[in-house]
This record gives structure tokens, C-alpha cells and sequence, in this order.
């Protein structure tokens, strides 16, 4: 299997065997907010790895300001550019979800803009996307 691709990140975290999780490095410069039982049931995301770059930016660059605005922290598995990519989302379960459906809410955005630019006539401008949300 092949290496996945490391994103910046709040905190390092190494995946043991299965789903458990451990935090890679110094563990007194953890977020205040981050608890280490937050380990045990992430929330998982998939989507297409063009994604991530378009979600997050180039390399992930936005990912620790999303962590920190949001207190969650975002693990990213992205194995081949091409292929899809799996966003492990850690951290209180509510804001579990919510990360979770602006994820989704993003990656529809980006999907929709993609077709557009690429559309016969590239109808529509994006002040008319509508972005579906879940109910809660």
C-alpha cells in the first residue's frame, strides 16, 4: 500500500492498527480544547483527493486554521492524487458533524464549479449555486 501524502495538521497523529490513533511528538502543545478520548470515534469523510487541495488549499495550507476555528482536528489520507482521499474528523461530536457537512457542502461547491467551467456554455454564475444542507 502506499504512503499517504501528509497535511499540515494542529496536531501529528499516527494511525496504529485498526482505527486507533495516537498523537505523534510533544504532548503539552496539544490544543486546550483537544481531548485524547476524542481519538476513539473519528468521523470519516470521503471524497475525491482534488478535493482536498480545493477545500483546504494548495498542500492543505488552510487546515490548521480550520482546526483551530472549528476545534476539530482534521486527518487526511490521501494515497493517490487520483484516487479518492479519507478526512478522519476528531473532536466533540457535534462539531464532528458540522465539520463533516461544510466538508460536503464545500466538495458539492467545488464539484459544481468544476462542471460549470467545463459545461457546454458554462451556464449559470456562482451566485446561483445552491449548496444542499442536511437538517440537523
Amino acid at each position: 500500500m502506499a504512503t499517504p501524502k501528509r497535511f499540515p495538521t494542529l496536531v501529528q497523529l499516527e494511525q496504529q492498527e485498526g482505527t486507533l490513533f495516537q498523537v505523534l511528538g510533544n504532548l503539552t502543545k496539544r490544543p486546550y480544547w483537544f481531548h485524547n478520548e476524542y481519538l476513539k470515534t473519528p468521523k470519516t469523510v470521503h471524497l475525491e483527493a482534488w478535493l482536498v487541495e480545493a477545500i483546504f488549499g494548495p498542500g492543505g495550507e488552510h487546515i490548521p486554521h480550520v482546526e483551530c476555528v472549528s476545534q476539530t482536528l482534521l486527518h487526511v489520507n490521501q494515497w493517490d492524487p487520483e484516487g479518492l482521499a479519507e478526512i478522519l474528523v476528531f473532536g466533540r461530536p457535534s462539531y464532528q458533524k458540522d465539520v463533516s457537512k461544510m466538508i460536503m457542502n464545500l466538495a458539492y461547491y467545488h464539484r459544481q464549479l468544476r462542471a460549470q467551467s467545463t459545461g457546454p456554455g458554462m451556464r449559470g454564475t456562482l451566485s446561483t449555486l445552491w449548496v444542499p444542507w442536511e437538517g440537523s
